[in-house]
């Protein structure tokens, strides 16, 4: 985007339920239409259609749980915890989780008593390098966005964003990528979604859009489902909220 002004759109909410998870931090939507859901200190929930939300074994013992993403091929969700950047990694067997294997930590970027670490997501094999590729959004200073292998969490890029998103959208609550490997972040404490987009491992804003339903609860989480289909989670009411982005 040329000039420092941001350019500004609305999100508007197509659809909303409860998700029965008041204090909602991230999703992951999964294949049977369902959603995994992380609460940042009751662990991991799975949250069908109707609202009857069910806390899963596999989050048991875990806690500060800031960030959910499900693999391209359905096979693995990973977790992330904001307190000490540990990201761990479940099978994905129907509508449970499997297994738990913790990866590591992502690396801390400030002297807070947490890593600051909130939102992961997903980023096909080619979109920003050869193998698939996890990203995360640190929430304050230094904002950036932090792109590892997601295999090992070797770190494969560190990206600082530009001015005008940095005035444009404040604190990041949540990440997550398109179909056409251009990034969403979302701030909760400004009710708004950046679209970013990555090029020769420099970050530029697009377009910054206003969530209309931000003045009612706070969005904490946003995903996009294998239809493209933009979605997110608020810390409050623990709503759902299916989002259209304006053109």
């Amino acid at each position: 985007m040329a000039g420092n002004k941001a350019r500004y759109g609305k999100a508007r909410s197509l659809a909303t339920r409860a998700l029965g998870v008041q204090e909602a931090s991230s999703l992951a939507p999964m294949r049977d239409g369902s959603f995994l859901v992380v609460d940042d200190e009751h662990g991991i929930f799975r949250c069908p259609p109707d609202g009857s939300a069910v806390q899963l074994d596999a989050g048991q013992g875990l806690a500060d749980l800031e960030g959910v993403a499900i693999t391209p091929d359905g096979k693995h969700a990973y977790v992330l915890s904001e307190r000490d950047g540990s990201v761990w990694r479940f099978g994905v067997d129907g509508d449970d989780l499997q297994g738990g294997e913790r990866l590591g930590n992502l690396p801390r970027l400030a002297k807070a008593l947490n890593h600051g670490w909130e939102g992961i997501a997903f980023a096909a094999a080619g979109a920003f390098g050869e193998h698939l590729q996890l990203l995360a959004a640190h929430q304050v200073k230094p904002r950036r966005i932090g792109v590892f292998d997601a295999e090992t969490l070797e770190q494969r890029l560190m990206v600082r964003l530009p001015k005008n998103a940095r005035k444009a959208i404040g604190d990041l609550n949540d990440i997550t990528v398109d179909a056409d490997g251009r990034i969403l972040l979302l701030s909760g404490k400004r009710g708004c979604i950046a679209k970013m987009r990555l090029v020769d491992d420099v970050l530029s804003l697009v377009r910054v859009y206003r969530v209309e339903t931000a003045k009612d609860d706070v969005p904490e989480g946003i995903s996009i489902d294998t239809e493209g289909r933009v979605w997110i989670c608020t810390d409050g009411k623990g709503m759902l909220h299916q989002l259209e982005l304006e053109p």
